[in-house]
């Protein structure tokens, strides 16, 4: 006579569950070794999303013809989110590579780069790089699949995790005019810092630009700051140091100090090639 209520209660469950998962779609812009990765991905990562169509969701994707489709500004990534109708995605990419070393004359390197997006703020939340090294090309690839449970557990902490963190545009604070205005200086730092070049971006020779608002008060301190393009290879941390480390100059009007937002762009590229 219980069972009826046992499995009402079972039916409650599953409703509340595919009610309250997120969706997430999955765009592969690699080779064969990316849908085999992608499709291992995808199974450890069915339990904890509603995974959209695979193949819509890289159509959608690709409509928007991206140049560069893992270096996107916010509002381009917020745009193909919408356009897939998913709550995040991840852009998947993946490689073997042929090295050597003194230690090691030949192996191969597997790897995989992982962009999580959500979808509601264009915001990359997480970058993920597993990589493995094999002796031969035909045992990297099996070894780079195994490590597509520890990912899938990584995305979905990642997105379980995410808080608004978004730039408070509603803040009184002037952005600065694309064209020059007589009276205005803009804000300068007393000392200008490269940002560095990851090891991670280094070893796949990445080109790519990393674009960041920045907050500057009257009195030269920074407020707050947001990442309007990001790379990914943590360019996006090593820019977001950088940028804090300056000691800036604040704006000035007709020598009056005052706070204003500015938009800095930092370009990164190899400039010799990787040794090997």
């Amino acid at each position: 006579m219980q069972r009826p209520v046992f499995f009402s209660a079972l039916f409650i469950l599953v409703f509340v569950f595919a009610a309250n998962a997120k969706s997430l779609a999955t765009v592969t812009i690699g080779d064969n070794t990316a849908d085999a990765y992608t499709a291992k991905l995808r199974a450890e990562l069915s339990g904890q999303f509603t995974l959209l169509d695979e193949d819509l969701a890289s159509s959608a994707f690709a409509s928007f013809k991206f140049a560069t489709p893992t270096n996107l500004s916010v509002d381009q990534a917020a745009a193909a989110g919408s356009a897939i109708g998913c709550d995040y995605f991840v852009i998947i990419n993946t490689g073997v590579n042929r090295r050597s070393s003194f230690a090691k004359p030949v192996y191969f390197e597997a790897y995989a780069a992982l962009f999580v997006v959500e979808t509601r703020t264009g915001r990359l939340i997480r970058w993920l790089h597993p990589r493995i090294e094999a002796p031969t090309e035909a045992e990297a690839l099996p070894q780079l699949l195994q490590t597509a449970g520890e990912t899938a557990a990584a995305i979905a902490k990642s997105a379980h995790g995410v808080t608004p963190a978004e730039i408070d545009d509603t803040a009184s604070i002037e952005t600065l005019p694309d064209s020059p205005e007589k009276g205005l200086q803009p804000p300068i730092p007393y000392r200008r810092i490269k940002p560095l070049y990851t090891e991670a971006a280094e070893r796949l020779s990445v080109a790519a630009t990393v674009e960041i608002l920045v907050d500057i008060d009257a009195a030269g301190k920074i407020l707050q700051t947001k990442i309007v393009r990001w790379a990914g290879f943590g360019l996006e941390a090593s820019v977001e140091d950088a940028v804090r480390k300056m000691n800036w100059r604040p704006a000035y009007r007709n020598n009056k100090p005052l706070a204003m937002r500015v938009l800095l762009r930092y370009n990164f590229k190899r400039l010799e090639p990787p040794p090997n």
